[in-house]
């Protein structure tokens, strides 16, 4: 099953305004508990998904890759997550790069 790639830009509007939701389950007498906090993300922080590196510096634009593990995620511009160049390279080396587009057709 083929893997896609897209360069993206830190400064992409997709690192803007970010939140990170958490859930908790405790168990009461009566069941389960869900408590859901909602934390917010930094705007200048990017972190690559396997090594955890913050890929962004504020005072430059910095690149990274979004991955997607099938075309329909690709058009519909839902990536799995962001990798740094050093982490793409050596977990997915054989990525398809679909920065410009699918290969083999016109547009995403």
């Amino acid at each position: 099953m083929p893997v896609y790639k897209k360069k993206v830009s830190t400064k992409d509007p997709r690192f803007h305004n970010r939140a990170i939701g958490i859930t908790a389950v405790s168990q009461t007498p009566i069941g389960r508990d869900l408590t859901t906090d909602v934390i917010p993300v930094d705007d200048d922080v990017v972190l690559c998904n396997s090594c955890n590196a913050n890929v962004n510096n504020p005072d430059r634009d910095c690149w990274g890759w979004l991955i997607y593990f099938d075309k329909r995620d690709v058009k519909a511009d839902r990536p799995y997550d962001f990798y740094c160049d050093g982490c793409v390279q050596h977990s997915f080396p054989k990525a398809i790069d679909v920065t410009n587009g699918i290969p083999g057709r016109i547009g995403v």
